[in-house]
């Protein structure tokens, strides 16, 4: 009898409980060391930049007020929201942003989700703070997490991983593009669109390709519809483009044209023409002088203000001094003739910017923690600092290590200092985080964390993303594991910190005590001496507030300041204070006295429930402490 044979076991692809298909399943989903280190440099910038809540200037509101005018009104003009801002256009009668409309329109869905959210939960509108840092999140924070995964994409293959990411983490948390990834301006984003634009055209597969200049155009479209200023470096892309093949700036302006098509429609909708920019419409009397010089501001270099953008108290170099070895990067990258026509690039944008800046009428750009105008420049700088030679790169260590603790000082405490304080880290930031002063932070305001302790989260992270990063490097079960671990702390801390989305709404209240009875609690206060305008003293008291009650109407948050022998010698407060359950605040005043005699004083802060016709000390007191905090003045 003829043997029959049997089919093959297919034990090679499945057993019988199905394990080694699961498990070859989770391998291909598995990621590798480069895609980890990719992740959880995401996930800790995520962090730092969702973080913050910074004091919105006139910049800001200006973009926000166009938010709310497209979602609210359908219009352009922001008559109903403009006296929050100087930084507006006049136009037949009507008032507009001064800015490009790119950033509010990037903002346009997000408020447009919170408003809806809002109206389902039967309020008319959501709270103004929330919506400026879920817009300060998205159209700042995330482009600049994209940035910086893109710029480490960038340097990868020509430095290194190490190196790469030593880089890359110095741009992403030592430049000003940190405190500009924590505000809503719009030079995080244009940015962004400007480098991705780069990164598109640099990649080896662009110069045969038809898609990549078309990707690359919409991309730089974008840059100039948020900041008309990115054109200066959209210009040398294109140079840059025809390098690489006769055909590649047509495929671009083909995939600028729908962006392109968006600015020049905002332009006729409001200001009479597709030309006609909100620049050329400036209402502020003073910028519209500085503006009409030359092209929109920008005249002939001068090279005193060349040397105060770089050198100068708020120069640029003066918080990131790590980058000053761009020039010795592009020259290293030249001698070796690598990659010349990247490194043309990166050299010409850099110089460009430089050399706009300092022809510019405002080069410091008024409330910044430094020359803004140079943001898009900052990438390409970064790209020839990393191109220094491997000899130098352990020298250039400690400046990094110096850029990261002055720029976080700068971002932790107050980044968009006045053009009335000349040296900012000698005379607000420094000052600010030795006395506890810091920005109000995600950690205060959904975990109650007052004071430094804040800071103390961040610092956690930073641990946390080092130990991760480090064990991507070992090739051991136990490494990945760890890694693995790490990431996913990250992720917790960012889903608690680090975006819009507040997880702690509602968790406690059911374990605190009755919630009708009015009791706000002074977490934290503190006193910060800083010079005032004229050189005489300014005096800043602050305070974290907590209230563990339910919803209160009007009520008083009174600053007092009392010389060593009880006497009270000044006070200021906040009127009209509404409180939500469980929520809290922090508030400050300034004080600048004509004179400030040497000695010891303490700052006391109250709280009283307002009523009309009673003098303050009159009021019912809901909070009283004494002795919040001690200012000492030397002679």
């Amino acid at each position: 009898m003829a043997a029959v044979a049997e089919a093959p076991a297919r034990h090679d692809r499945q057993s019988l409980d199905g394990v080694p298909v699961q498990a070859a399943a989770l391998r291909r989903w598995r990621l590798g060391p480069v895609a980890q280190r990719e992740v959880i440099l995401a996930l800790l910038l995520t962090l730092c930049y969702g973080f913050f809540y910074q004091v919105p200037f006139w910049n800001e509101n200006s973009r926000y007020d166009l938010v709310l005018a497209l979602v609210d009104d359908g219009a352009t003009r922001i008559d109903r929201y403009h006296e929050n801002t100087g930084d507006k256009s006049l136009y037949v009668g009507h008032y507009y942003s001064d800015k490009g409309p790119g950033s509010s329109l990037l903002g346009v869905p997000v408020y447009a989700l919170m408003r809806a959210m809002a109206a389902q939960a039967g309020s008319e509108r959501p709270d103004p703070t929330t919506v400026l840092h879920a817009l300060t999140f998205t159209v700042s924070g995330l482009t600049t997490v994209l940035l910086a995964v893109l710029l480490l994409r960038f340097l990868r293959p020509h430095v290194g991983e190490r190196w790469a990411l030593t880089v890359t983490v110095a741009y992403a948390l030592g430049t000003i593009a940190f405190p500009f990834a924590t505000m809503y301006f719009g030079h995080a984003a244009s940015t962004f669109f400007l480098f991705a634009a780069f990164y598109v055209l640099s990649r080896p597969c662009a110069a045969r390709s038809t898609w990549s200049p078309i990707w690359a155009g919409f991309l730089a479209g974008w840059a100039v519809l948020v900041e008309v200023a990115a054109i200066i470096g959209v210009s040398v892309l294109l140079l840059y483009a025809l390098s690489r093949h006769r055909r590649a700036p047509f495929l671009m302006a083909a995939g600028a044209l729908p962006p392109a098509l968006v600015l020049l429609g905002y332009n006729w909708v409001s200001f009479g023409g597709p030309f006609s920019l909100s620049y050329s419409n400036v209402a502020n009397s003073g910028f519209a002088a500085g503006m009409s010089r030359g092209v929109l501001g920008v005249t002939e270099p001068k090279l005193s203000v060349l040397g105060e953008i770089l050198l100068g108290p708020r120069g640029l170099l003066r918080l990131s001094p790590w980058l000053a070895l761009a020039p010795l990067g592009f020259c290293a990258a030249l001698w070796r003739a690598y990659s010349w026509r990247e490194v043309a690039v990166c050299g010409a944008i850099v110089w460009a910017y430089l050399l706009s800046n300092a022809g510019y009428y405002l080069p410091l750009g008024g409330v910044t923690p430094g020359p803004r105008f140079l943001m898009p420049a900052l990438p390409f700088a970064a790209v020839l600092a990393g191109l220094v030679p491997r000899a130098a790169r352990p020298r250039s260590e400690p400046l990094i290590a110096l850029s990261l603790a002055l720029v976080s000082i700068a971002t932790v405490t107050m980044p968009n200092a006045t053009e009335a304080v000349k040296a900012p880290l000698e005379d607000l930031w420094l000052p600010r985080f030795l006395t506890g002063n810091l920005a109000k932070t995600t950690a205060w305001v959904r975990w109650g964390l007052p004071g430094a302790q804040p800071l103390i989260v961040l610092g956690l992270a930073a641990a946390i993303a080092t130990g991760a990063l480090y064990a991507t490097t070992l090739r051991t079960p136990l490494a990945r594991r760890l890694a693995g671990v790490g990431a996913g702390l990250l992720a917790a801390l960012v889903l608690g910190f680090g975006t819009p989305l507040d997880p702690s709404w509602g968790v406690g209240s059911s374990v605190r005590a009755d919630v009708g009875r009015p009791w706000i609690a002074v977490a934290a206060a503190g006193t910060t001496l800083v010079p005032g305008e004229k050189g005489q003293p300014k005096v800043e008291a602050w305070a974290h507030l907590e209230n563990f009650g339910g919803e209160m109407g009007q009520t008083m948050v009174i600053f007092s300041i009392h010389d060593s022998s009880g006497q009270q010698v000044w006070a200021a407060w906040h009127g009209h204070v509404r409180w939500r359950p469980h929520e809290r605040k922090r508030l400050g005043v300034e004080w600048t006295p004509p004179s400030l005699a040497p000695g010891e004083y303490r700052l006391a802060v109250r709280v009283t429930a307002a009523a009309p016709g009673l003098h303050v000390d009159e009021q019912q007191v809901l909070t009283r402490v004494e002795d919040a905090a001690r200012l000492r003045v030397r002679a």
